[in-house]
């Protein structure tokens, strides 16, 4: 490019924008009315200021969008959280209050014997991994006169008996395990056909009954207190079936126990059995003889 046609283009530059500057100055002073230049300027200028400004307007709107985006994502996020806390909440206090029931229960069940027995409240701390069924382990123990072969019990029934203590805790195998027989009675008619021990699938076995027991489904099955390691009169279960052995010499009953032991958290240990309940067991047998004959 010459250096001519360099210095022309600068001169138009200064010469438009004089004009503009003067356009500018007159235009800013207060008048009763406008120029034809002026109005020409402003039909022409009006339409694109217009369009400018819409633009301007749709493009802070477009981005201004983004910023209402984000803000909406972080109240979303914000509400989730809240929610999710809400949530955890509800579960705690429904756990509270599936608890606050079953200590309701237990405590009831306690006052209910309070004559029979000296009943101690445990909480379920661990299972037998090896076994899930066999064992749990109680938070009490010889520092609270937990001793070994004390029966444990819910206010639902039987669980089982305490086989090892130490001074905080105790081991308590459970009566699904077959180590874990006890002697049972129909409580409907107090005979004593069998011993009940661990069968599959969270039932029990009534096992050496003699074909002509007298037991059907639906009878309730409660200790015997024959062996010395129960107290009488503690739920077993319901009868689920009867059965003869193959020799037919023989009945067996399936049980299935009032005790959810998936479900156990708390349970009660028998301290102590009065002899008063003792006493009693033995003149309500008595009586049931008395009148059977």
């Amino acid at each position: 490019m010459t250096k001519y046609k360099i210095l022309s283009k600068v001169a138009s530059v200064l010469l438009i924008t004089i004009i503009l500057l003067a356009i500018a100055r007159y235009t800013g002073m207060e008048r009763m009315s406008l120029s034809p230049l002026e109005k020409g300027v402003k039909i022409v200028v009006a339409p694109l200021a217009s369009g400018a400004t819409g633009a301007i307007q749709k493009t802070t709107d477009f981005f201004g969008m983004f910023g209402e985006i984000n803000a909406l994502r972080e109240e979303n996020a914000a509400l989730m959280k809240n929610v999710g806390e809400l949530n955890q909440e509800i579960d705690m206090l429904r756990d509270y209050g599936l608890e606050n029931t079953r200590l309701r229960r237990l405590l009831d069940y306690k006052q209910v014997h309070v004559n029979d027995f000296q009943l101690l409240a445990a909480q379920v701390i661990g299972r037998d991994t090896s076994n899930w069924y066999s064992t749990i382990i109680i938070n009490r123990g010889e520092n609270e006169g937990v001793q070994k072969d004390m029966a444990v019990i819910t206010h639902k029934g039987l669980v089982g008996r305490v086989i090892n203590v130490s001074p905080q805790a105790s081991e308590v195998l459970l009566i699904l395990d077959q180590e874990g027989a006890v002697g049972g009675r129909v409580w409907e008619n107090r005979e004593t056909p069998g011993v009940v021990e661990g069968a599959a699938n969270n039932l029990l076995n009534m096992i050496h009954m003699p074909h002509d027991a007298d037991i059907e489904v639906n009878n309730t099955i409660v200790t015997s207190g024959l062996a010395g390691l129960f107290p009488p009169g503690i739920r077993i279960g319901r009868v689920v079936e009867v059965e003869d052995d193959a020799s037919g010499l023989m009945k067996k009953a399936i049980i299935e126990p009032f005790v959810n032991f998936n479900r156990i958290e708390e349970v009660l240990v028998i301290l102590e059995v009065s002899d008063n309940y003792n006493i009693q067991e033995q003149l309500r047998e008595q009586s049931e003889e008395a009148l059977e004959q």
